[in-house]
């Protein structure tokens, strides 16, 4: 089993990045081989441009397009771990998405709609936000959050999807993101192999 990481978080030091840690840790402890890919180290291009739309068109894909498309391919499981910004994904993840994700590569479209081209695969995502669980249900943007990557594209293209959001991180204590990170641990060690398999 292999694993493909991508996180979008700014900076060397925030939750997500102790996530990140705990992620990678547990992934080691069970043997399954990774590769992180930090967007912002990166430098990741995120906007879709005309010319990643006429590759598209013609079945091919810029370079680092086509690098990113590889290592998903070649992963049973996606890992995504962002902060939650405007109800949203960041920027540059929601334009990873738009670039790496496209049709041909992650689904096609056929008489009914889109249909996926990534089966038989897992995918964790992990949020965070500064606002309470009670506060976002009572505004409906905790199924907001969901709906846009989970159910809008990773489920879409084909990946059976665990979703866990961290709210108000901030505002609880230490003992408290000891607890949320010994979750992360544990929705990882469920993860044992791919869909179908």
């Amino acid at each position: 089993m292999k694993a493909c990481i991508v996180f979008a978080q700014e900076g060397k030091e925030s939750f997500c990045h102790a996530i990140l840690d705990r992620v990678t840790q547990t992934l080691q402890k069970q043997n399954i081989a990774y590769d992180v890919r930090d967007l912002y180290q990166m430098k990741f291009q995120p906007v879709f441009q005309a010319a990643d739309m006429q590759k598209v068109s013609n079945g091919t894909a810029s370079a680092d397009v086509m690098t990113e498309q590889e290592l998903i391919s070649e992963a049973d499981l996606l890992v995504m771990i962002y902060p939650v910004w405007w109800w949203s994904a960041p920027a540059i993840l929601k334009g990873y998405i738009d670039r790496v994700f496209t049709n041909g590569f992650a689904f096609r479209y056929e008489a009914h709609g889109p249909v996926g081209l990534l089966k038989n695969k897992q995918a964790i995502v992990i949020t965070t936000t500064r606002e309470s669980e009670p506060e976002m249900k009572k505004t409906g943007f905790d199924d907001v959050v969901k709906k846009q990557i989970v159910d809008g594209s990773l489920s879409m293209i084909g990946y059976d999807v665990t979703y866990r959001n961290f709210a108000a991180v901030p505002y609880v204590d230490d003992a408290a993101r000891q607890g949320m990170l010994a979750e992360v641990e544990s929705i990882v060690t469920a993860i044992h192999q791919p869909v179908g398999v």
